[in-house]
């Protein structure tokens, strides 16, 4: 039994250290990753412990880490900018490419569901970052973010915000990039509604 306590340790030791560049610390507790995923060849994508909604349990934050940089938590107004530029170094990207890129991110939400379990969430495997990275070249190499990591997002945010029923504000900002493709809102309007929510 001591044998088994000491190898659990040892254990949790060696996950800390190999994961102490995706930890932090906040009010004196150590935070380290449930799930991490490497979405590109710089940034590393991972979920951590939440507490909040119907299911504090099933809870997760999301953040990401490029290498040598910090750890960061991506904003809503983050994204939603990395996708106005993705789609404002050309009318063509705009009209047609960031337009059904954004169709595709509102189906990822509307086809998300939360997670059911503990297990499943901590054993979850991103399902569409390698599905609509090879349809966007176009919008690769503009903005901040790749492809593939701001897909992780939306489809995290979407699971995310699934565990709770009646939340719909994530799917809103989707939507309000898709009326910036069709010129129904300009650029400080979906800006200023990102940063109040």
């Amino acid at each position: 039994m001591q044998k088994l306590g000491l190898i659990k340790r040892s254990l949790k030791i060696k996950f800390e250290s190999e994961m102490k560049h995706l930890s932090f610390r906040k009010k004196g507790e150590l935070f380290v990753p449930l799930k991490h995923w490497r979405t590109d060849s710089i940034t590393e994508v991972a979920i951590y412990q939440g507490e909040r909604g119907e299911r504090p349990d099933l809870d997760f934050i999301v953040k990401y880490k490029e290498d040598g940089k910090r750890l960061r938590t991506p904003s809503h107004t983050h994204w939603i900018v990395d996708l106005l530029v993705k789609g404002s170094h050309s009318p063509i990207c705009k009209v047609h490419y960031l337009k059904i890129f954004i169709e595709d991110l509102i189906k990822i939400y509307d086809e998300s569901t939360p997670f059911k379990s503990i297990e499943e969430r901590n054993s979850y495997e991103l399902v569409y970052p390698q599905i609509l990275n090879p349809k966007y070249p176009q919008l690769q190499g503009h903005g901040y973010y790749s492809i593939e990591t701001i897909t992780a997002f939306i489809e995290l945010f979407s699971k995310c915000e699934k565990q709770s029923t009646d939340a719909f504000m994530f799917r809103g900002l989707l939507t309000l990039v898709k009326d910036f493709c069709e010129e129904k809102k300009d650029f400080y309007q979906i800006v200023g509604y990102s940063k109040r929510v």
